[in-house]
């Protein structure tokens, strides 16, 4: 079975929906007035003193999707006034940060337990992409019908189909096909670096043996011309 670490690969936020919290319902600012007509991509969000708690990114008519800057709530629009400057939410920035944080961590957690060997895994094109086999440190080892490929835990997340990974059937496969590229390489270095480690070994012990064989033929002249002198005449 072939076995490859695919690496390169896009994170969970990548994954529609990943990074997008919830945002508990809080109760309208101004229970009596109407927000809808005024939550507009673009319009800045209110909390009740005044303060800025983000801008909204999108909505869809049931909720506002909120950028504070460092997270995105949904936040229904129910639970949004009408304030002069704009949308007035009952919370302030750093509670509705606060409570999107934990539902976030909260999802991750949820979503962790369920990556278990034998767990169908998708592709962002809807693609069956193939079975979770193993989740260790290393990473989340998926069987595909072209091998096995390690990829990061961060590169999955929910899916309309469940659990999905960041990439397409046709980018996977490109990118196994990298990674057993890169190994072949690999292996291809390091043999021709043992070949020619055992090749300047045998090269040296060659002019050792030489150098030896050449000290002892000298030696041997020097001795036939000494006997040779002292042979009387």
């Amino acid at each position: 079975m072939k076995h490859f670490a695919v690496l390169a690969l896009a994170s969970a936020a990548l994954v529609p929906g990943a990074a997008l919290a919830q945002a508990p319902a809080a109760a309208p600012a101004q229970a009596t007035t109407s927000a809808t007509a005024a939550v507009t991509t673009g319009a800045t969000v209110y909390d009740t003193s005044g303060g800025v708690v983000g801008t909204v990114e999108s909505t869809d008519g049931t909720n506002a999707v909120v950028n504070t800057g460092t997270v995105k709530a949904a936040i229904p629009l129910t639970s949004l006034g009408k304030g002069a400057q704009g949308p007035v939410l009952a919370m302030t920035k750093a509670q509705l940060e606060a409570a999107a944080g934990q539902q976030q961590a909260q999802a991750s957690a949820d979503f962790k337990a369920k990556l278990v060997p034998g767990a169908t895994v998708y592709g962002t094109g809807g693609a069956q992409l193939g079975t979770i086999k193993s989740v260790d440190a290393s990473g989340v080892t998926l069987t595909t019908t072209d091998g096995d490929a390690v990829l990061p835990t961060t590169g999955f997340g929910p899916g309309p189909q469940g659990i999905t990974l960041g990439m397409t059937a046709a980018q996977l496969k490109a990118a196994m096909g990298q990674a057993a590229g890169a190994a072949t390489n690999a292996a291809g270095a390091a043999t021709d670096a043992a070949g020619a480690a055992v090749g300047g070994a045998a090269t040296a012990a060659t002019g050792a043996v030489g150098a030896v064989a050449g000290g002892a033929s000298a030696d041997a002249n020097a001795s036939v011309k000494a006997k040779t002198k002292r042979t009387p005449r």
